[in-house]
């Protein structure tokens, strides 16, 4: 359906339509405790498979739109809306997936797995075009002809690409439970009914949908990305199979995926503009290279991995401040320091000076969930501050020095800007291009007025205090 006949569908209608059709076919081989394999449970299952794909068709007939028709499979076959980088994506990311969650396994005492699946296709060629003929027409095919090919659409008209993702995940892991009673199924036989594996198994339909809807809304609403997809998902699976620690494994490497891409494209679409991918590579390219941070890569900055190399707390105590002092934070980035910062001069004020208005946007934010009023927010260059000299008590920069176009000259403009006595404080952080050696900085801070009070740390991670005299 095009995005104006997506507004008309309703995702609701179309998900109790999917699930009573399936659900139907099931129940009967449940209820009868027919081995799935056996006829005729099998035609009950494979039809039980198709309850997604005959839902669709029936509510797209219903519509008499023959546009939606005409799009909905449009969708599905033109392979030119997949580009060759999100190909990649595609047809990798469960393979590198899964052989990383073997891998931990195997470091974790587990054996080598045997890859008997693997051994007896290769020793009989033949049958490797009719296996993966079968995975992909008893699943991915006939799901995704629903699930993304009509319910996405109409979830997205009416929600955030995540909230849609997740409730479509929702739905898509119900629709699985039946399996679960089912003689024969991997579900029934290996997983169990209420095991540890249990869950794990409904929580990934659930957390998948999220990179699902990611390639689906990048690759101009390709029904076929989600088949491919949800094809290599379970070839993979089939090839490398997983013990039941790897599946926690892989669970836990999708949802850490799954959150770098709602971080970085953005929960409301999961997608980017047309052109985005260059932008990207030079976001990236600038935060590898020499120069400030993008703004783009701030959650880098928020880390919690940080505290492993310098915490708010610690950084504060090497600041001396007092209730009432007045500090000034050069480069604060989205915050990270800064929120400390202010808690513990409840009496004074606290000014973020950042190049980049789009961070210190975020740091604003971030400020305003922590309740603090006692922050101000300037942009500008660290080389010519605006503020009138004596102004503040404390002046702090985090890995920010280095990145400045001009060290002596933001150095001096922080000598104005202090008070006599007043406290300039330096870190330098391993992992930064930018970093300076801890004599550069002694030097540049000594040519500009500034005397050595004391140093904590060394090496590539240190932090030195300056008095201005």
């Amino acid at each position: 359906m095009n995005l104006e006949t997506s507004k008309t569908a309703n995702p609701w209608r179309f998900f109790i339509l999917a699930l009573g059709i399936s659900w139907f076919f099931w129940v009967w081989v449940i209820l009868l405790r027919w081995n799935v394999w056996t006829f005729p449970a099998v035609l009950f299952g494979a039809l039980g498979l198709f309850g997604p794909a005959l839902a669709e068709i029936v509510l797209i007939f219903r519509a008499h739109d023959r546009e939606q028709w005409r799009d909905y499979w449009q969708r599905v076959f033109d392979i030119k809306r997949i580009s060759k980088r999100w190909h990649l994506a595609i047809w990798l990311i469960f393979p590198a997936v899964n052989g990383l969650a073997i891998l931990l396994d195997m470091l974790a005492g587990s054996p080598v797995p045997g890859f008997d699946t693997v051994r007896d296709l290769l020793s009989q060629p033949w049958r490797i075009l009719p296996f993966a003929a079968f995975i992909l027409v008893f699943g991915p095919l006939p799901e995704e002809l629903g699930w993304r090919g009509y319910g996405l659409d109409g979830l997205q008209a009416r929600y955030s690409a995540l909230a849609s993702s997740l409730i479509l995940g929702i739905v898509w892991s119900l629709w699985h439970l039946p399996l679960f009673f089912m003689h024969g199924t991997f579900q029934h036989d290996v997983l169990k009914f209420g095991s540890p594996d249990f869950w794990s198994f409904l929580s990934g339909p659930v957390i998948t949908s999220i990179l699902f809807t990611w390639i689906y809304n990048n690759t101009g609403r390709s029904t076929l990305s989600a088949i491919l997809f949800h094809f290599m998902a379970n070839f993979t699976g089939e090839l490398m199979p997983l013990t039941a620690q790897a599946r926690a494994y892989s669970l836990v490497l999708v949802t850490a995926l799954s959150v770098i891409v709602v971080v970085i494209w953005g929960p409301k679409t999961l997608a980017w503009p047309k052109g985005s991918f260059r932008e990207w590579g030079n976001v990236v390219k600038r935060f590898f290279g020499k120069g400030v941070c993008p703004y783009q890569l701030s959650f880098i900055l928020d880390s919690a991995l940080r505290r492993l190399i310098l915490s708010p707390e610690r950084l504060a105590d090497r600041l001396h401040l007092e209730e009432d002092s007045h500090v000034l934070e050069v480069g604060p980035g989205p915050g990270y320091f800064s929120v400390e910062v202010a808690r513990r001069i409840s009496q004074g004020h606290l000014v973020l000076f950042d190049v980049q208005g789009a961070m210190l946007e975020k740091a604003r934010q971030k400020v305003a969930t922590a309740g603090l009023c006692n922050v101000g927010f300037i942009q500008g260059d660290a080389t010519t501050l605006p503020f009138r000299g004596r102004s503040f008590d404390v002046a702090f920069l985090v890995a920010v020095l280095g990145e400045v176009s001009d060290p002596s000259a933001c150095l001096r403009a922080l000598h104005q800007a202090l008070r006599p006595l007043g406290l300039l404080s330096v870190t330098e952080q391993p992992g930064d291009p930018d970093a300076l050696p801890l004599s550069v900085v002694c030097s540049l801070a000594e040519q500009q007025g500034f005397a050595f009070v004391e140093q904590y740390g060394g090496g590539r991670n240190f932090t030195v205090n300056f008095r201005r005299v």
